[in-house]
């Protein structure tokens, strides 16, 4: 998992691929901000983006989720979110598998990071991570998911 903000993301040293999606695809939270919801190719199955909205959750009511063949880039466009991540040995053995590359399992997250926006998430394929949490009222956000195909991670 890496963390951080587009407001420091020159001091946030990526591998080479992300850095390039992050410059090229993810850009800024204005490009985004007004961006329809729904699903945005860039390149076909290995590279694309979802903008969504959503209301955010009480912890308790969300579950963990993990990918196997994508790695997820999360950015907060608008409101404020939480999202559960660890641990990091969960058991993936009856799994929810409800669509392609998406699995829910019911693991405790150990850890929660709150997301401004701005801020950013990126989760490796098998990292456990729930987001649209809060720990206050549920509330409206707005947020953009890159997916990012694990053949485009083979030189990191």
């Amino acid at each position: 998992m890496i963390t951080g903000s587009l407001n420091t993301l020159h001091r946030t040293p990526l591998p080479a691929p992300l850095a390039r999606i992050m410059a090229d695809v993810v850009k800024s939270v204005a490009h985004w901000r007004d961006a329809p919801v729904g699903k945005q190719e860039i390149d076909g199955l290995t590279l694309f983006c979802l903008v969504s909205e959503d209301l955010t959750e009480p912890a308790p009511d969300r579950r963990g989720e993990f990918h196997e063949q994508y790695l997820d880039i999360q950015l907060l466009l608008r409101g404020e979110e939480w999202i559960g991540v660890g641990p990091h040995d969960y058991v993936s053995e009856g799994a929810d598998h409800p669509h392609p590359d998406l699995w829910f399992v019911d693991d405790e997250q150990t850890s929660y990071l709150a997301l401004q926006p701005g801020d950013f998430a990126i989760f490796w394929p098998g990292e456990l991570h729930r987001p649209l949490c809060t720990f206050k009222q549920p509330a409206r956000v707005k947020k953009l998911v890159v997916k990012v195909h694990r053949d485009l991670l083979v030189n990191i």
